[in-house]
């Protein structure tokens, strides 16, 4: 996927290590070495620098060396140094001198090094710029996540640069996905003098990296990661993905403030982790707003949720105005299908209490078994495909990749930029200015960070025969 230069709406800085890309998938493989090259030259010439550096990078990345290795690596750099990425180009260069010393492109290399370290110079003097950092993976394996994300938070920084001066520039470090590369990455962006991360993907990654931002005091928001313990403990480090157990706290939270129920029966997948914490967190809920579940039960196999009504009494059944099916499977099929044959038994008793989930069940169709009884889930994610912000998205994402949509990580990479973008303070993101946003309601997320600086909002939906209704 060809990513868009626009130096008039957005600089970017990418800070390549040895033989890596940032946020582009491999170039295509020409045939001929010297139509390769050619073909670089081209780009360069008509001052396309992005794109030759990647032709040039091709070449030279060829085995065996060749007759154009050294002067495709040599003409790498010149790309990086063209394009205004000067630290890359001083990287490039000085691992081409140390692996080719005797090259006869050795002097011109040591020109554009020393050209390079004035621009840099010249740009940390003069650039008002304000440094958005992001710390993502480029191995191969996650480099379709890194590119959604980047894309973006791309879009997100120039709609705020088309406003807003002084301008957004986006410095770029590669986790190499691994916690040393993590560690690695934080320390670079805080070096660069970053306002603020986004960053890395992985919870074991921002366990590693939350040391660095914690020393310096410079805020990290972790896109993805899910694990409990991110934030505790620290004051920097905040998580949009929220974790399960604030699903199942939300979930309680509407079940009374929405749904006005009082008596609310609790179901657990015993031995299954997941489900432990988001049944823990609606638990949690209900009794700080001095509610106690009307029963908690223990599910055993997935035989056991179907005669889980019959196990549980008549009169405790009864009781219950609704009851947490804290069902978790990674496929949405089996958990439909336990959530329906559950759903049935409670009939059979005689029962019909609302049924409260902790995420979508897609497969889920009552209708199919002639049944009335509502069922309501919560979940982060949600596009609603009429607004016009969105509409006005898709089409700006296509026009800036080839004609591709946006995938749910593209969406998420330009709500999280929008809400810091939103909040920044004289080109400063301060914790407390976070904790004390109000709600950002994006494209397809919704964040507020809680005083433990983890997001604390989802969406929460009904389903109908036409399908998922969102009613908060």
């Amino acid at each position: 996927m060809q990513m868009s230069i626009r130096f008039s709406l957005i600089c970017v800085v990418l800070i390549w290590g040895a033989r890596v890309c940032a946020a582009q998938a491999p170039p295509k493989q020409l045939g001929d070495v010297e139509e390769a090259f050619a073909v670089a030259l081209g780009a360069y010439e008509a001052e396309d620098y992005a794109g030759a550096f990647f032709g040039f990078r091709d070449v030279y990345e060829r085995d065996p060396v060749h007759t154009k290795t050294t002067a495709a690596h040599l003409m790498a750099g010149k790309a990086l140094y063209r394009h205004g990425d000067h630290q890359a180009a001083i990287d490039l260069l000085e691992g081409f001198i140390r692996e080719y010393s005797s090259s006869r492109y050795r002097g011109e290399a040591e020109r554009v090094i020393a050209a390079a370290r004035i621009g840099r110079e010249h740009r940390r003097v003069n650039d008002s710029a304000i440094n958005l950092g992001l710390a993502l993976p480029l191995s191969r394996d996650e480099l379709p996540l890194t590119r959604s994300i980047f894309n973006g938070v791309q879009l997100a920084v120039e709609d705020y640069n088309l406003r807003h001066e002084p301008k957004i520039r986006i410095v770029f470090r590669d986790t190499k996905n691994s916690e040393a590369g993590a560690r690695s990455a934080a320390n670079a962006l805080v070096n660069e003098g970053v306002s603020v991360i986004i960053g890395p993907l992985f919870s074991d990654q921002v366990h590693s990296a939350a040391r660095t931002v914690e020393q310096q005091q410079t805020v990290m928001i972790a896109p993805l990661a899910t694990d409990g313990q991110i934030t505790r403990g620290r004051r920097y480090v905040f998580q949009v993905n929220a974790t399960l157990a604030e699903r199942g706290r939300y979930t309680a939270r509407q079940a009374v403030d929405y749904l006005n129920l009082q008596n609310i029966g609790i179901m657990v997948e015993a031995d299954n982790p997941m489900s432990e914490e988001m049944a823990r967190g609606f638990e949690e809920e209900l009794i700080a707003r001095g509610l106690t579940p009307t029963f908690i039960y223990q599910v055993g196999p997935d035989s056991d949720w179907i005669r889980s009504p019959n196990v549980i009494s008549s009169d405790t059944l009864r009781a219950a105005e609704g009851i947490y099916l804290a069902i978790h499977r990674d496929n949405e099929v089996d958990a439909s299908r336990l959530v329906g044959r559950t759903v049935i038994n409670f009939r059979r008793r005689g029962v019909r209490p609302i049924i409260l989930g902790p995420s979508a069940w897609p497969s889920l169709n009552l209708n199919n078994y002639n049944l009335s009884i509502p069922v309501y889930y919560t979940d982060v994610y949600y596009i609603n495909d009429l607004s016009r912000s969105v509409r006005n998205f898709v089409q700006k994402y296509r026009a800036a990749n080839g004609g591709v949509a946006p995938d749910r990580l593209a969406y998420v990479g330009y709500d999280v930029t929008s809400m810091i973008l939103e909040n920044l303070d004289e080109g400063e993101l301060s914790r407390g200015r976070l904790l004390g946003a109000s709600l950002y309601e994006g494209l397809s997320i919704q964040i507020q960070f809680g005083d433990n600086q983890r997001n604390t909002e989802f969406y929460f939906f009904r389903h109908t025969p036409n399908g998922p209704q969102r009613v908060r």
